[in-house]
């Protein structure tokens, strides 16, 4: 009997076997790198060509990106689905025609913690029609969000016909004002003497949202979904609820994106945020994001919103 002598090498460790499948952080993230260099590229370049650049033209600044960045927040959750919300931009323009009316002191029961709520709320009624539609109906996302975008158009038209209305000082400088405007004691004995727009500090906060979330299970099933459907069904993820969430959870953020837009122009408009639709689907994919779904970060999201802004 012939005996093989071939010798069979011994597996490698798990440890290195994974260090040699794993890309470098730069290779990783090169489309994020990219548009954050962009976007730092872009604010080096308006400094200096306004040497003065005082806290007004940093607010300004802050606040002309964070409608669209607030409101990239539901594209980017659709996009990783696979979907595409062309209604975005008419919910922020119906929410804000809504904050507008019903905050109105004139009007009966007119207060601004009520149209907040309200504003939300509708936001995410819409979310929910979209997201039934496309998960349970099995409609195509770009069919559905056309079709309620004239909805929403319509309605904010007749709560608004013409631009006007009222919206709070106090909330307007809660959002788009200027924080730290005297020095503020900090740990060490250190001291914070520099004004910034409290829009940066509401970034911070979505940032911070965003890096929690991605590591939630509904996160992760949205992301699944979006990458290969059909694995995510055979690996026991709920498709459609996924969708529904995703689509409902964009409708919020075009709530809250409109609220925003009312405190930056203290007034409504119920075609404000015409315009919101198509740049969210920019700042999506100059982030990094693909619009087949699956890939992408919200921190790109951001910063193609405020290159968009820039520009």
């Amino acid at each position: 009997m012939a005996v093989s002598t071939a010798q069979v090498s011994p597996p490698a460790p798990a440890g290195r076997n994974r260090s040699v499948h794993r890309r470098p952080f730069v290779a990783r993230n090169a489309r994020l790198l990219l548009v954050w260099g962009l976007l730092i590229a872009l604010l080096a370049v308006y400094i200096r060509e306004a040497p003065q650049f005082r806290p007004r033209e940093q607010r300004t600044i802050a606040n002309s990106g964070m409608t669209l960045a607030i409101a990239g927040l539901g594209q980017t959750l659709v996009v990783f689905t696979g979907g595409i919300d062309l209604s975005l931009g008419p919910m922020v323009s119906l929410t804000n025609s809504i904050a507008s009316e019903v905050a109105d002191p004139d009007a009966p029961g007119g207060n601004m913690p009520l149209a907040a709520v309200l504003a939300i709320l509708v936001g995410a009624s819409g979310g929910l029609i979209n997201g039934a539609l496309v998960a349970y109906g099995r409609l195509q996302p770009i069919i559905v969000t056309l079709a309620t975008a004239s909805v929403w158009t319509g309605i904010a038209l007749y709560i608004r016909p013409d631009p006007g209305g009222y919206i709070p000082p106090g909330f307007s400088e809660a959002l788009t004002g200027t924080a730290f405007q005297e020095p503020v004691a900090l740990p060490l004995g250190l001291t914070w003497d520099r004004p910034i727009a409290k829009s940066l500090v509401l970034l911070v906060g979505l940032v911070v949202f965003w890096l929690v979330f991605r590591r939630s299970r509904l996160a992760t099933r949205i992301f699944a979904v979006g990458s290969s459907e059909g694995a995510a069904y055979m690996s026991g993820v709920d498709v459609a609820r996924a969708k529904l969430l995703a689509y409902t959870l964009a409708g919020v953020a075009a709530a809250v994106a409109g609220l925003f837009q009312s405190a930056q122009t203290a007034t409504g408009n119920a075609l404000a945020g015409n315009a919101i639709t198509l740049n969210s689907i920019a700042a999506v994919v100059l982030g990094g994001a693909s619009l087949a779904g699956g890939a992408g970060s919200y921190l790109g999201t951001i910063a193609g919103a405020y290159v968009i802004a820039v520009i």
